[in-house]
């Protein structure tokens, strides 16, 4: 049995014996065997691959929160946590902890335009309007644009609805701007095809649903519904191809009415935290828990668009789904019970961990400690956090971490990180604590809960579309995993609560 002799400590699981060397740690770390080995060895690259795979693949369309896409990911942890043996500690006996968010758009369904008669089918047209039903007539004024052109008559849109028909497809950012300085009606764009409206999320119940301040509505019109409304205008019939000189409009006001109706959907969003525990060895200090998180939110779709998000935050999602495994994996349990949590609403704000600290399933005060995995599979590269003084290279991270407030709260958890880390051979970085409030150990930290942030730093793909499974390092995400696995199995069998030093505001 092995003894760490830093500090207080208890006897724990001797963590090597034997000259084996599991595959997937890094050059010059110390082989793991006896009482921890088989939970250290579960951990599985090529299962890794597999979970990522689906949780950022098109299946789960970028998990945004409040989207079927993440509901799909919710149900996916869940089922695995159910696989691995976890106690189910959400509602109704299950892995859920349901957070409140609603959502609301136009409906597709109650969206018409009129010129005289009803426009078209369904499909013509797609708008937001801030959760406000419309129903407006005004004059029509058509704004046909080629290239990084101005408004030539804006006073004549005042009033208007305005219908902007672009050569090349684009309507420019100085142009959009200058329609929204105007008193139009609404601003509606044209295109081939109107694509589904997007869902707006808001946190909160549906019954406390508001619509936005007042805004200009906007959105999208169909082609075929324009030529139908120039038609019934009698407006003349090369307005859209006659030749129109470059970077130039043409616009076409003082026409008769048209009505644009929109209804607004609203309805409650699927969104939840997954939680799951192991139970501790010793019947009196299972009441505690030891914690691992990481976010399951990414940004979503907006319908034409999807974040895939598998190193913000898949990565973190696969490394709790392989510590679960670990654990439960392993013959020997820690003293303290295990508590595994995957949080929607991250990137809104930190809403679902903001949630569990305000509705904890386990007290907070039984609360040893927390991990949290957020983007852990990735060499970074490039400039960090946008600063152009702090330059990572690619070729110098494949075995590197940073190590994010692990100091704050206790020196004596990061002591402990350090010293597991010797069976694992990660390079800590301590550069990134400028990103300390930007994930959901914050929530916790600011309950006096010892944390630490293992994050891999940034690409540019951070918050891209390009944030692909194809560029995960999964060599990396079996370590953080393994790492977290040893602190926890680590600090789940000490006597006593670790040291504080510090707070985590």
């Amino acid at each position: 049995m092995l003894s760490f002799q830093f500090g207080r400590r208890v006897a724990v699981p001797a963590l090597f014996l034997l000259p084996f060397v599991s595959f997937a740690q890094f050059p010059g770390a110390k082989p793991v065997t006896g009482d921890l080995k088989k939970g250290f060895d579960a951990i599985s690259e090529s299962e890794a691959k597999t979970f990522l795979t689906y949780l950022a693949g098109p299946e789960c369309q970028g998990r945004g929160t409040g989207q079927p896409g993440f509901l799909k990911a919710a149900n996916f942890v869940a089922g695995k946590f159910k696989e691995f043996g976890l106690k189910p500690i959400g509602e109704k006996g299950g892995y859920f902890q349901s957070v409140p968010f609603y959502r609301y758009r136009i409906d597709p369904r109650a969206s018409s335009i009129f010129s005289g008669s009803r426009i078209g089918a369904d499909k013509n047209l797609s708008m937001n309007t801030g959760g406000t039903d419309v129903d407006l007539s005004a004059p029509v004024a058509f704004v046909r644009v080629n290239g990084n052109a101005s408004l030539a008559s804006p006073d004549a849109l005042n009033g208007k609805i305005v219908v902007v028909v672009s050569d090349d497809g684009k309507v420019s950012r100085k142009l959009r701007g200058d329609l929204f300085r105007t008193d139009a009606k609404a601003i509606l764009t044209a295109t081939e095809r109107v694509d589904e409206p997007a869902w707006t999320i808001r946190r909160g119940k549906l019954e406390d649903f508001k619509p936005s301040a007042t805004i200009t509505p906007s959105g999208t019109i169909s082609m075929k519904a324009v030529r139908e409304i120039l038609s019934s205008q009698q407006v003349a019939g090369d307005f859209l191809t006659k030749p129109l000189a470059a970077d130039s409009s043409d616009t076409v006001s003082g026409m008769a009415d048209i009505k644009v109706m929109a209804r607004v959907q609203k309805e409650s969003a699927p969104a939840m935290n997954v939680v799951g525990l192991l139970e501790g060895s010793d019947p009196t200090l299972k009441e505690e828990v030891v914690a691992v998180g990481a976010h399951l939110d990414h940004l979503g779709t907006d319908g034409t668009t999807v974040w895939p998000g598998a190193d913000d935050d898949g990565s973190g999602t696969t490394a709790v789904l392989e510590i679960a495994k670990a654990f439960a994996s392993n013959p020997i349990r820690p003293k303290r019970s295990v508590l595994f949590m995957t949080f929607c609403g991250e990137e809104m704000g930190l809403i679902g961990s903001g949630y569990y600290v305000s509705n904890p399933i386990i007290p907070l005060d039984k609360t040893q400690c927390l991990m949290q995995m957020d983007m852990v599979g990735r060499d970074s590269f490039g400039a960090q956090n946008g600063d152009q003084k702090r330059i990572d290279k690619l070729e110098e991270n494949h075995d590197t971490m940073r190590l994010v407030g692990s100091k704050r709260i206790s020196q004596e958890y990061d002591d402990i990180i350090q010293e597991v880390n010797q069976y694992v051979g990660f390079k800590f970085k301590y550069d990134a604590e400028d990103v300390y409030t930007r994930s959901d150990h914050y929530n916790f930290a600011r309950n006096g809960i010892p944390i630490a942030f293992q994050f891999c730093g940034f690409t540019p793909d951070y918050h891209q579309p390009t944030d692909t499974v194809d560029k995960i390092n999964f060599n990396k995400i079996a370590n953080a995993a393994k790492l977290c696995y040893l602190t926890l199995m680590h600090v789940g069998n000490m006597d006593g609560k670790l040291k504080r030093n510090g707070s985590g505001n």
